[in-house]
């Protein structure tokens, strides 16, 4: 089998178990507070605190089975977020887990409340993140340890460039790569944005998340896809640099250029080029030739059972023949014993 074909193949493969896992997700929000005094409600009395690390985490005793992961998760995750910025140790950190939006709203600072859509949010000027185990939208479970690891994404950011403003695009994106977070939604955004020429210039691509929901999912994609091509292109260590720029006072395009060793546009030159060659195939990808690339690969794996069976039942068949063709064997059991 050809190279080509061997990577048709993997990539059906991919699409078909990422198409199987998609799940809807719910955006989050990394409030900007740094010139607002914000008040801390405090925590209800049926809620639990718990210090792991860095972090105070607290969620209603009740719900601790539905928190469990993300409890065991969640100074691993802190660690894990800080260490590529350069903050293998983060400040003290506020956890709150909650059951609902409406306890999420509740328990944030009512002097900037987070947006009726967010599963999460982030307060990185207090160090303050909530999460909760309700989309707001649709009241589905949500996946609790990957947004609070977003979340904690968005502190560790604020913490290592002394709450440095920077674009959108860049701190979502990088939050969402942090988080490992596959979303199939967000490749075929990727994928369909790429042939139709759909892709915001950097410059523009915060202000697609104001816009409409195709729009909002589009730039986390996007934003994601850029820092993820950054990572590939250079390595984590890079980005503790552009902190460390940032957190000096440099505003972003030069802290870039120090850190990545080009200009924001010449990176945005490289990127698209990037894209090109990775979405080729965005044709297939976004539109009906997807369901002709499943189809030939279900039909692979059916003619590929068939084959198997069949060989299993030959090479049954040739077993029985050749016990056919020796003398028998006698077999003498003792009782209470085993022998042959």
């Amino acid at each position: 089998m050809s190279r080509l074909r061997l990577w048709l193949l993997s990539l059906a493969l991919w699409l078909m178990s990422a198409a199987a896992l998609a799940q809807p997700h719910g955006h989050d929000d990394a409030m900007a507070s740094r010139d607002l005094a914000l008040s801390i409600p405090a925590v209800p009395a049926d809620y639990a605190t718990q210090q792991l690390g860095p972090l105070a985490v607290s969620y209603p005793r009740a719900m601790r089975p539905v928190f469990a992961e993300a409890l065991a998760r969640a100074e691993r995750d802190a660690r894990a977020v800080g260490a590529p910025l350069g903050m293998p140790e983060l400040p003290r950190l506020s956890v709150r887990l909650v059951p609902d939006a409406a306890a999420m709203r509740a328990l944030s600072p009512p002097e900037l409340p987070p947006p009726q859509y967010a599963a999460g949010v982030a307060y990185p000027s207090i160090g303050l993140t909530l999460v909760s185990a309700r989309a707001p939208s649709t009241g589905d479970a949500t996946r609790v340890a990957q947004v609070l690891r977003h979340e904690l994404a968005h502190l560790a950011w604020g913490a290592a460039t002394g709450q440095a403003a920077g674009p959108r695009w860049f701190t979502e994106g990088l939050a969402v790569e942090q988080s490992g977070e596959q979303s199939f939604e967000r490749f075929q955004s990727m994928a369909q944005a790429s042939f139709t020429r759909g892709l915001a210039p950097w410059p523009q691509l915060d202000g697609r998340f104001g816009g409409s929901t195709e729009q909002v999912d589009l730039a986390y994609a996007q934003g994601a896809d850029i820092v993820a091509w950054l990572l590939r292109r250079d390595g984590p260590g890079r980005f503790a640099v552009l902190a460390e720029r940032l957190r000096g006072g440099e505003q972003f395009p030069e802290a870039m250029r120090t850190a990545f060793g080009a200009s924001v546009a010449t990176l945005e030159e490289q990127w698209r080029e990037d894209v090109r060659s990775r979405f080729a195939l965005a044709p297939i990808w976004a539109g009906s030739g997807l369901v002709t690339v499943v189809f030939l690969l279900m039909m692979g794996a059916a003619s590929l059972r068939r084959w198997r069976r069949s060989a299993k039942t030959r090479e049954r068949w040739a077993a029985e023949e050749r016990a056919r063709r020796q003398p028998p064997r006698w077999v003498v059991v003792t009782p209470g014993m085993r022998g042959e």
